[in-house]
């Protein structure tokens, strides 16, 4: 041995003896799986339950065990545990860094750090670890070795050893796995975050392509079998035993977990987090989607969201129709919302001076685009035009589209689009067709923004984890609700009362109230082409949006009303069972009053089509219905003194004279004058207009 080597050997050993740990192997580093708590206390299974099975070594795939041995060790079964010719450069290069920069470790160093080290990037370390590697070679055989390097890696998705591993991305046990299966989840541990085969699938399988080159380099696999191996497709999916409690809300927690604090911390580091789901809610809202999807094509999806209207804190959450085919979660995905949209630039318009008893005409109208040919809005139906007044509380209810366009473009466009960012939306396109959803937006960003109008004016964004504490009791974090001021008091109930009408008779909700079973509020949508229907909705304590369609952007043919709004009154219906019903309250200034729909005044007996409407104190209207107020109803036959012709004397041409002589009465009665028999006309003497009733 040359002085040199001599001399790196003899600060080997003055390093192992002086850096303060046993000589022996100390006992396996047990990891403290991280759990998540709901707003209640209780805890949501998903995170960690279950993500490490130990299995014995003949249950591994002969085909997994070849794959992990040729792209992480392939002198696995020659070498000693180490390899000191790589560990001295790799040691001279860290002492020389001041920090570990050199790598290269072989299955049995990996073993070693998994089991009875952290992550730390010391000295010290990293020579322990080379320390209990040896000491592990002496203890175990290779096959040991072995199986617990397969039982202890960790793949991601929460999946530490290749039995769980196997259920997270095949949904089968480990013995069943095919040699392409196999292969590729060997080269999942190298980087699993970035090799996610749910949100990477061309990464990992480009990796998989990686492991069969060493396998056929190694003489595991021939090349022939190699690109057959290759060729054939993967198809992901978990296993229902593993998935746990709402498993697209628990994937959503786990990702931002491990980008803040990462994988080890995550999985072995006993975190403590503490969310706003509310698991009763969850489950009521897992029954809702599967109970309206029943019986539906299988590629159809759908999703929903709700949030607590008083503070942001998202209490359910379903991202899609199964987490094992799925792990997409459509809660976050960004389409066309529809006319669900069209509350937000009503919001304006009543701030601006507009009333509910307003009335824009439906009828065929085209508006100029410049580069383009006029564009012509239509309603739903098989009719394109009401051809009629509607008042703007109708219009909401009917969900009109031409009044809706008409509004926005006497608003203008530019000022909608910039007026929506109140409600946490951006990038909306100033378009003539902005009411009717033609910017892409996601569920949760719906729900949030009608959460606002439910709040008295008051958006709150949406957030999922109130605090993580770590496993000394440090907290890590801690969320508050961020809040802001959208609209007035005032505009935000009007709103809540043209939406409530949506729910009553009449309006495009009104089938939904029932299963509700107390007061709500919403709106339905349907795209074009009924490619996406939503329903969007509240009661005082809690608004959720819901989303019906193909991911490929298939027609759904059925409108939002009639697919979405089912999911979304019974979830209502089933959530709210931890509510006393109440009604939405009245701010100060508020009044209410009956409107004639035909005429947008105020309603008399007559008028065949009143609704209660709500208006700041001052801005309702002062007129009387005119146009069902001073009709009479018309008699089947008219008295003898209106009648000129009286019915025996038809087609008698005799003059007035001869007429009246025969009768007996006086000729030439002077204009005015009437026979005393004459009954009197309504509004003779001393009737009240008011009083006199109208019948058309």
């Amino acid at each position: 041995m040359t002085r040199k080597r001599l001399l790196w050997l003899y600060i080997l050993i003055f390093v192992v003896v002086s850096s303060g740990f046993s000589l022996q192997l100390p006992a396996f580093q047990v990891p403290q799986p991280s759990v998540v708590y709901d707003v209640n206390g209780k805890v949501i299974k998903g995170l960690s339950s279950e993500n490490q099975i130990v299995i014995p070594l003949e249950d591994i795939p002969d085909s997994f065990k070849k794959a992990v041995i040729a792209v992480e060790d392939k002198n696995f079964y020659s070498h000693h545990g180490v390899d000191p010719a790589g560990i001295l450069r790799a040691l001279i290069a860290d002492i020389k860094a001041g920090e570990v920069v050199a790598g290269g470790s072989t299955i049995t160093q990996q073993t070693a750090k998994i089991l009875y080290l952290t992550n730390e990037r010391t000295l010290t370390r990293k020579i322990k670890e080379l320390w209990y590697t040896i000491i592990l070679e002496r203890k175990y055989s290779k096959d040991e070795i072995l199986a617990l390097y397969c039982n202890s890696i960790y793949f991601g998705q929460g999946a530490t050893g290749i039995e769980v591993a196997a259920r997270t991305f095949f949904g089968k046990e480990a013995r069943q796995l095919t040699v392409p299966e196999s292969t590729l989840l060997a080269g999942l541990p190298n980087y699993p975050s970035g090799f996610d085969p749910y949100v990477h699938p061309d990464r990992a399988k480009a990796r998989q392509e990686v492991v069969l080159e060493r396998m056929a380099a190694e003489g595991y696999i021939t090349q022939a079998e190699r690109d057959s191996i290759a060729q054939q497709p993967l198809k992901y999916k978990r296993d229902h035993a593993i998935i746990g409690d709402a498993p697209y809300f628990v994937a959503m927690i786990r990702e931002y977990l491990i980008k803040q604090y990462g994988e080890n911390m995550v999985f072995q580091g006993g975190l403590k987090v503490y969310t706003t789901l509310d698991l009763t809610m969850q489950q009521a809202a897992e029954r809702a989607l599967a109970q309206g999807m029943k019986g539906r094509p299988e590629a159809l999806q759908g999703a929903l969201v709700a949030v607590d209207v008083s503070n942001g804190q998202i209490r359910a959450m379903v991202g899609g129709r199964d987490f094992t085919q799925s792990s997409y979660n459509r809660v976050f995905a960004t389409r066309q919302p529809g006319s669900t949209f069209k509350p937000f630039m009503y919001s304006l318009a009543l701030s601006s001076g507009w009333t509910q008893a307003d009335m824009i005409p439906c009828e065929e109208v085209e508006f100029p685009v410049a580069g383009s040919p006029p564009y012509k809005p239509t309603d739903y139906g098989d009719e394109p035009y009401h051809w009629r007044d509607f008042t703007l509380k109708e219009a909401v209810m009917k969900s009109d589209n031409v009044v809706a366009v008409t509004l926005n473009e006497r608003l203008g466009p530019a000022r909608v689009a910039r007026y929506a960012e109140n409600f946490g939306f951006s990038g909306i396109k100033p378009v003539l067709s902005l009411p009717l959803g033609s910017t892409e937006v996601t569920p949760l960003q719906m729900a949030a923004g009608y959460a606002a109008f439910a709040n008295k004016g008051v958006y709150s964004a949406p957030y999922s984890i109130i605090k993580v504490v770590d496993s000394n009791g440090k907290v890590m974090e801690e969320n508050r609700t961020q809040q802001k001021r959208s609209v007035s008091v005032n505009t935000a109930y009007l709103i809540t009362d043209m939406l409530t009408g949506v729910m009553q008779s009449g309006g495009t909700g009104a089938h939904l109230r029932s299963a509700v079973g107390r007061p709500c509020a919403g709106k339905t949508g349907t795209t074009d082409e009924f490619k996406d229907a939503w329903f969007v909705g509240y009661t005082p304590y809690l608004c959720c949006a819901v989303w019906v369609g193909y991911d490929d952007n298939r027609q759904v043919n059925q409108s939002g009303g009639v697919v979405a709004g089912p999911i979304w009154a019974n979830f209502m219906g089933m959530a709210g069972a931890a509510f006393q019903p109440s009604d939405f309250p009245r701010p100060e200034g508020i009044k209410r009053l009956n409107i004639c729909m035909d005429s947008g005044l105020v309603a008399v007996e007559a008028c065949p089509r009143p609704v209660s409407m709500a208006f700041i104190s001052g801005t309702e209207p002062g007129i009387i219905c005119y146009w069902h107020q001073f009709e009479i109803p018309l008699l089947p036959e008219l008295p003898d003194w209106l009648n000129p012709v009286p019915p025996e004397d038809e087609g008698d041409e005799r003059n007035d004279n001869e007429r009246r002589n025969e009768g007996g009465g006086e000729a030439d009665d002077e204009p005015g004058d009437e026979p005393d028999n004459q009954p009197e006309l309504p509004g003779d003497n001393d009737t009240p207009l008011q009083q006199i009733r109208i019948v058309p």
